[in-house]
């Protein structure tokens, strides 16, 4: 792999991990507001690169219920996935794929002026 490759491919791991670390903050602070506003306890858990990112508005230690109590409660917790909030258009689903591919070549040693050529309209862009 080239220098600018390798160059490329760490410069987009930094801006990611930029990103999810300025996502993580802002949820932090949404999940505080929403504990203080509507006196609701609030815990969250996200897994990313082999860490663990938690917040908790309690210190209770009985807070978060574990799944066994939680499966036990009536009525039951409303449950959500990605699925519920998030509807990917079939475009860009389709960037995402062209994505992923462009990494993976680059990743693989292809050299970037053939991966920009035939991905150079996905380059640079969310």
């Amino acid at each position: 792999m080239s220098s600018e490759q390798m160059q490329t491919l760490a410069r987009s791991k930094r801006a990611a991990n930029e990103n999810f670390r300025k996502r993580v903050e802002t949820l932090g602070s949404k999940f505080t507001e929403l504990s203080q506003d509507y006196e609701a306890d609030v815990y969250f858990l996200v897994y990313r690169n082999g860490r663990f990112h938690t917040y908790s508005s309690t210190d209770n230690a009985l807070w978060p219920p574990s799944p066994e109590t939680l499966s036990k409660l009536y009525p039951p917790p409303i449950k959500k996935s990605l699925a519920h909030y998030r509807r990917i258009k079939p475009q860009r689903a389709k960037v995402n794929s062209r994505k992923a591919i462009l990494h993976k070549r680059l990743s693989a040693g292809c050299s970037l002026t053939s991966a920009q050529s035939e991905f150079g309209h996905v380059i640079g862009r969310k």
